[in-house]
């Protein structure tokens, strides 16, 4: 009885206690006074940001999984991508590179290791013509330099090997 009087003679300075009570979802209410008595509303309680979406915390996890589940994806490709790029850059079969760099926990290293050890493919420098001498070599050289064709480190390069030829 003491209670329904406290609520008759209430004011808007002092709220119910209904005011203070959570609903089945642990909202408390928006209290308002209005027209002579307190009217509460509950916001509604639905999934990510916004009125009674229980602040965004639900909306946040999902954007952070989403981001880190294209984030992986996102390395996969290009980890994959890179791992083959090594693979035929060098000479290796892509398609162990592929199965190395998904299949493993070190694949993408070794795959890079590898590569780098076996170094690229190169094209073998034809030997000299017979019928050319050591002299008519060392001009063509000479003149290749002075217009401009080679480098010095270049020129000096092919005159070494040309002389160890000897």
């Amino acid at each position: 009885m003491i209670s329904v009087l406290l609520l008759a003679f209430s004011g808007p300075n002092d709220p119910p206690a209904k005011c203070f009570r959570t609903n089945e979802f642990g909202d408390l209410p928006t209290c308002t006074y209005s027209g002579g008595e307190w009217v509460r509303s509950y916001p509604s309680s639905g999934f990510g940001p916004g009125p009674g979406g229980g602040g965004g915390f639900e909306g946040v996890f999902v954007l952070f999984f989403v981001v880190a589940l294209v984030a992986g994806v996102a390395g996969t490709v290009w980890k994959v991508s890179t791992a083959r790029r090594m693979a035929r850059e060098s000479g290796m079969s892509e398609r162990d590179a592929t199965a190395m760099s998904l299949l493993s926990d070190d694949g993408f290293e070794a795959t890079y290791l590898a590569s780098n050890l076996r170094g690229r493919p190169t094209t073998p420098i034809p030997a000299a013509t017979p019928g050319r001498s050591t002299a008519d070599r060392l001009r063509e050289l000479d003149k290749l330099r002075v217009e401009g064709l080679v480098s010095d480190e270049e020129h000096e390069t092919a005159r070494r090997s040309i002389l160890e030829e000897l």
